[in-house]
């Protein structure tokens, strides 16, 4: 059995590189649609599929807890607000006994600077749990790693463990670091170990440098322990045997009563009664941890599954392709099958063999498809932002060689079925009848194959059509504020020790010597960079404004500079600017949009009313004092949220984002910004140095990154299926060579010949077409969630791929069809 299995493959390999032509073009068809398959695999699979690199992944749950939490909550990219907690109330849950979890550990990702051997970088850290680890189950690369021992007292525990990939890049693999110490966020901290290899927290797309305790919160990121202050994500390990359903039951009593003795008595006065009847209701609820936690994996799901959909569609139109050249190569060689079953050859085996040969073109097209997806990702990389490039990374490993094997061989079943089948038919039914028959057959199949491939190359471009479409709606967005000559950058020098004094020093210095370059017009500054994707929200109470119960009272906010609005373009509708006189001695001031008007009903009275930070503040002491046109804020897709802004100068001050305004190009301004702030502080990092225009289009990252995707894979679809069309079309014309003579020879014209082409074309555009527009339709609604005003169902952008549908198959149909238009009766006569 092996020895006629090996004797089919020698076979099938002499048989390829005789047609060295066919098989050039099968295994680029494979390779093109199997290479953009396992480039978005990969990408998938790492962010998706993956489960945590710790034992047992499947013990794991993310805690959570719906519901209203009074007072401030900071989120990251671990969750939402309802998968927050505060330190005191994950302190009670760490005590609780008979929960069900062996472990329980929190987390909370944060900035940081540092300094080691003279140099000082900036990165991200995670403070964690004493529990952490131990949840994990984890083991040092090096060293030790945090214990429950090391997370007793607040601020008395200054050790750090490095990830090791910081470990490898900064300190060379050196194991003689642990004990040394790194300065983390002006913070002397004593090195302990390395985590493993492989691991980078429990955060889908974190990478942090450092790991630090979470005991040392207060010192390395303010973090407050106050019930009031909501932002640590708590996750648990199961005991073995505990299901998810019996450990949230057990996790909810002692919680019920936490809830009602010691949080409740403390947030009473905070909420209406509405709002009290929720917070007694909360609970926890336990949801699967294996894949870590992410607010954005929804998001991506739906973005990669439709993106393994569309790759999806074009390697069933390379399968076709590659089909249609077997069916062809399936016609020439029926005497050869003729022959083998008059010698006896049993139609299994002649089966086998055939299969075989598309086997080999299948695995041929998946070791190129390996290169294909290497190089796909690497020109998504040149194309994307960083923070996005990083997410198309490609990793060859044991899931997406699996993937892009299986997919070789099972493509191979696809297209190679058939194809044999109709070889060994026509081989049997060896009379011309039969020959007939089974030529009537395959043509058939070829038409129908390139019906198939102009459904599915419309409902590509249909695809494209609206990301490409979604993505100019975002570009053409007003964001409110004028991008043009506008530069910023980020400096943070309260996380490499500065005091609050020393920092407004050095902000003030900052802010003159940008004045003071050549050909700047106005300079700012502020806490929260405009879309960034940065938020700071806060409860206020308003002058005047009667709050029905459980009214939405919150306003997006941000502290700034002088010149702020003027800086970036913000029309002043009433009132003044902050001034260098709105310092932390004088009255508190504020200045607000046009939707934060709107919204508390301020009518024409907006400058002179007075707003007190809270829901129900006793206290109105700030007074706004000027009115700016709405902006965007964070995010370009949302409209402008209510917005108030308070002078930094009488806030606390930690990083601030400085913008300068020049009247040309504001690149010329990237080499000047770098040494400015290297004369003040050169030990200081500088972060997005960018324009405007640069930071804009890092805020539509995602819609360009699918608009980008979609369109190479829609072009790509198009030219298989224009070249598939192009092949049919044309082995038809070979095929009926005597016809046209024949119809040539009676009177008929060129011209009613190609008519036929045309004919022909025409009714496999019209029922492709009809079909792909149906799908296109039903998926353009599915995917609505990523589209920016534009529907599934617009009627133009449908009546724009149908006329490109129509364009490219005729274009693909006019060289076969003048071929058949100009053949010579006498000589294809001669040749039948």
């Amino acid at each position: 059995m092996i020895d006629t299995f090996w004797q089919d493959v020698r076979y099938a390999a002499r048989s390829l590189t005789r047609r060295p032509l066919v098989t050039s073009v099968a295994v680029l068809s494979l390779s093109l649609g199997i290479g953009v398959n396992t480039a978005i695999f990969s990408v998938f699979e790492r962010f998706i599929l993956r489960e945590l690199p710790v034992p047992a992944p499947d013990e794991l749950v993310n805690l959570v807890s719906p519901g209203p939490k009074p007072g401030n909550r900071s989120t990251g990219s671990a969750g939402g607000r309802d998968y927050i907690f505060s330190y005191p109330l994950f302190r009670d849950l760490e005590q609780l006994p008979a929960t069900g979890a062996s472990h329980i550990a929190a987390h909370r990702e944060f900035d940081v600077s540092l300094a080691h051997g003279g140099e000082t970088a900036r990165g991200s850290g995670l403070l964690v749990s004493g529990g952490y680890f131990p949840a994990l189950g984890v083991l040092p690369a090096v060293g030790r790693l945090f214990t429950p021992e090391d997370d007793r007292v607040s601020g008395a525990h200054p050790l750090v463990v490095l990830a090791h990939s910081y470990w490898t890049t900064r300190f060379g693999a050196d194991p003689g670091v642990v004990g040394s110490a790194l300065t983390v966020n002006g913070q002397a901290l004593t090195i302990v170990g390395v985590a493993p290899a492989g691991f980078s927290g429990t955060t889908l797309r974190a990478a942090p440098q450092v790991f630090v305790p979470l005991a040392m919160g207060g010192q390395m990121a303010g973090v407050s322990t106050e019930r009031d202050n909501h932002s640590l994500y708590v996750f648990a390990r199961l005991r073995r045997g505990v299901t998810r359903d019996q450990a949230q039951l057990a996790f909810n009593g002692p919680f019920t009563a936490i809830m009602r003795d010691v949080e409740y008595p403390l947030h009473r006065s905070d909420l209406s009664e509405r709002a009290r009847q929720e917070f007694l209701a909360r609970r926890i609820v336990l949801e699967a941890g294996a894949h870590g936690s992410s607010s954005g994996r929804r998001e991506l799901r739906l973005m990669f599954g439709l993106l393994l959909a569309v790759t999806g569609l074009v390697l069933l139109i390379a399968c076709a392709n590659v089909a249609n050249l077997l069916l062809a190569r399936a016609t020439d060689r029926s005497a050869e099958m003729a022959v083998r079953l008059s010698l006896g050859a049993a139609t299994g085996r002649l089966m086998r063999l055939l299969l075989v040969e598309s086997a080999l073109l299948g695995a041929l097209g998946a070791a190129g498809a390996l290169a294909v997806g290497k190089a796909t990702a690497v020109a998504l990389l040149g194309s994307m932002p960083a923070e996005v490039a990083r997410l198309f990374l490609f990793e060859l490993n044991a899931p997406v060689l699996l993937f892009t094997m299986a997919l070789g061989l099972g493509t191979a079943l696809l297209f190679g079925l058939f194809p044999a089948h109709q070889s060994i038919r026509a081989g049997a039914m060896s009379g011309a009848s039969g020959r007939v028959s089974a030529s009537r057959s395959a043509a058939r199949f070829r038409t129908s194959l390139a019906t198939a491939q102009i459904a599915l190359a419309t409902v590509l471009l249909a695809q494209a059509g609206l990301f490409i479409t979604s993505l100019v709606n975002v570009g053409r967005q007003d964001v409110g504020i004028r991008r043009d000559g506008l530069i910023g950058f980020r400096l943070s020098p309260a996380l490499i020790g500065y005091t609050p004094q020393r920092t407004m020093s050095l902000f003030d210095r900052i802010e003159e010597e940008l004045r003071a370059l050549p050909g700047v017009t106005s300079v700012t500054a502020t806490t929260v960079p405009p879309l960034s994707d940065a938020n700071q929200g806060q409860n206020v109470t308003v002058e005047g404004f009667d709050a029905p119960p459980d009214a939405d009272v919150q306003a997006r906010f941000g502290r700034t500079g002088t010149d702020y609005f003027r800086t970036l373009g913000i029309p002043l509708l009433a009132g003044r600017e902050f001034s260098r006189a709105d310092a932390s001695d004088a009255p508190r001031v504020a200045i607000v949009n046009e939707a934060f008007a709107r919204k508390f009903e301020l009518g024409s009275q907006v400058v002179g009313t007075r707003i007190g930070l809270g829901a129900g503040a006793n206290v109105l002491d700030i007074e706004i004092v000027g009115l700016v046109a709405d902006a965007k804020y964070s995010n370009v897709r949302q409209s402008a949220p209510p917005q108030f802004f308070l002078p930094y100068r009488q806030g606390g001050l930690g990083s601030l984002t400085f913008y300068a305004r020049v009247p040309g190009d504001a690149r010329q301004l990237r080499s000047v910004i770098p040494a400015l702030v290297a004369r003040a502080d050169p030990n200081l990092p500088i972060e997005r140095l960018q324009t405007m225009d640069e930071q804009f289009l890092d805020a539509v990252a995602p819609t360009r990154l699918l608009a980008t995707l979609a369109t190479w894979f829609a072009g790509l679809a198009t030219l298989l299926a224009s070249v598939g069309l192009y092949a049919t079309l044309a082995y038809t014309v070979a095929q009926r060579l005597r016809e046209f003579g024949i119809r040539v020879a009676l009177g008929a014209r060129g011209a009613d010949v190609r008519r036929l082409i045309f004919a022909q074309v025409g009714r496999m555009t019209l029922i492709g077409g009809m079909i792909g527009l149906a799908a296109a339709i039903g998926l353009g609604r599915l995917t609505g969630a990523l589209l920016f005003e534009i529907e599934g169902d617009n009627p133009a952008l449908i009546a724009g791929i149908a006329v490109t549908v129509a364009v490219v198959t005729f274009a693909a149909a006019a060289l076969p069809a003048r071929r058949a238009g100009r053949v010579n009766p006498v000589l294809a006569l001669r040749a039948e």
